[in-house]
């Protein structure tokens, strides 16, 4: 009987002082592991006023192409006639510009590129206006 009490004895502290195995670490699932990524919510009115302020700066890339790739007996003429189209065209990329930059609305990629050709074209338009000799 001692040697049973002793025996229970020792198997109690042993079980006492051993440590508990520890808990298995759950191993992440494929679905667990794929973070989804915020979608942004398309505001209807948003996109509209998205495709006409494209719309604006697309219509003004377009005439200042069209401007800049004249030949210099054309943009001569047409800067006589119409001696402020050139400060107007310019005047109002800026203005696209600056309402582009600080609309959120406007924050789009597709923004952006339509600004940056519209630049792009107004500098064609200046270099045309220097090799022609016009002042604008």
């Amino acid at each position: 009987m001692r040697r049973a009490a002793l025996l229970a004895l020792v198997a109690l502290a042993t079980a006492a002082c051993s440590r508990p195995a520890p808990a298995p670490t759950p191993q992440p699932t494929a679905a667990a592991t794929v973070t989804p990524l915020p979608q942004p919510t398309v505001d209807a009115d948003a996109a509209d006023a998205q495709d006409v302020f494209l719309a604006n700066v697309n219509d003004l890339t377009s005439e200042v192409e069209d401007l800049a790739s004249a030949k210099c007996e054309e943009l001569t003429a047409e800067t006589r006639d119409n001696p402020t189209e050139v400060t107007e065209i310019h005047g109002f990329a800026a203005t696209l510009k600056r309402v582009g930059t600080q609309q959120a609305a406007l924050n789009t990629d597709e923004v952006r590129n339509a600004l940056a050709a519209l630049d792009l074209a107004v500098g064609h338009l200046d270099g045309a206006l220097t090799t022609c000799g016009i002042k604008p």
